[in-house]
């Protein structure tokens, strides 16, 4: 086999050429992409396999070890090898050391991208053979403007837009998804709403809340405790500008260290979101830790 061609010069995707189209089909041969491992098909109650399967959010040493292959032979269309690793923070322990032994000593062309949010979750062994590279949100003007491209076919307010941006941190992809999820807002507004009634009703909350992505109700979760952090401190809400009267009703029933605590409460829950536990008694058991007012302090109001 000759030598490598020399690699072009970077530029934009066409998307005309083979190498964009083989790209955009997820058939490139110099290319892959390692993510979280899918779980076991769901089952009914009868055990009948179901059609939806259940993403585990880990990368095992499995799909790592698959890569021996992919790696050791030269690229197929002459230039490079891409193996994008994608959240690098989920790597489990053997995947990890699976993982160092091909960072040790790659081949020329083999090049590697590890994205991760929280960067020190992956070993420092694999961080010492990185070259970091930090990439902030976009701007406000630069998201929306995507956004405006992007959703011309889609029919949404620009309030709801605005508001999804913010709860994603001006993350556009990440705002199209929540978008494309048609109960999303919904959800935020159903949530919010049952909140306001003392005592809230638990069982019903935890049954709509079971049907939610985790990292959706997270969003949720983490911007309403935000904002009701910020008007008990006499500020303005960033994430509930069209809920105020149920965010103030909320607020009047709880001090600022309850909503701190529960905060907490909400974090550790998240850590075991993904056990494969009965997740409506997980979200019963998490709501009854909602700190609610005593019938004598609310007949006293």
């Amino acid at each position: 086999m000759g030598a490598l061609r020399e690699p072009p010069r970077p530029r934009s995707p066409c998307d005309t050429c083979s190498e964009c189209q083989l790209y955009r089909s997820g058939n490139h041969p110099d290319f892959r992409l390692i993510t979280n491992d899918e779980g076991e098909i769901k089952k009914d109650s009868d055990g009948n396999a179901g059609d939806v399967k259940k993403q585990k959010q880990i990368i095992s040493v499995n799909a790592i070890r698959d890569l021996a292959e992919f790696s050791g032979t030269k690229p197929h269309r002459g230039y490079a090898k891409v193996v994008v690793i994608n959240p690098a923070e989920n790597l489990n322990v053997s995947a990890s050391n699976a993982l160092l032994k091909i960072l040790e000593e790659p081949p020329e062309f083999l090049h590697f991208i590890l994205v991760a949010k929280h960067v020190e979750s992956v070993i420092p062994t694999i961080r010492s053979r990185c070259s970091k590279q930090r990439v902030n949100s976009p701007t406000d003007q630069m998201a929306t403007s995507w956004l405006a491209s992007h959703l011309s076919d889609t029919p949404v307010s620009a309030e709801t837009a605005s508001l999804v941006l913010r709860l994603s941190a001006n993350a556009p992809f990440k705002v199209h998804e929540l978008l494309s999820d048609e109960q999303f807002v919904d959800a935020r507004r159903f949530i919010v709403t049952k909140l306001t009634r003392q005592p809230i009703d638990i069982f019903a909350l935890a049954s709509f809340c079971e049907k939610i992505d985790v990292e959706h109700l997270r969003l949720i979760f983490y911007a309403l405790t935000h904002d009701l952090l910020i008007a008990q401190a006499g500020g303005k809400s960033i994430f509930h500008d069209d809920l105020s009267e149920e965010l103030n009703r909320i607020r009047e029933s709880l001090s600022m260290i309850e909503i701190i605590r529960w905060n907490d409460i909400f974090t550790d829950y998240l850590k075991s979101a993904h056990h494969p536990l009965n997740r409506r008694l997980a979200l019963e058991a998490l709501f009854l830790q909602w700190p609610q007012k005593s019938r004598s302090a609310r007949g006293h109001r």
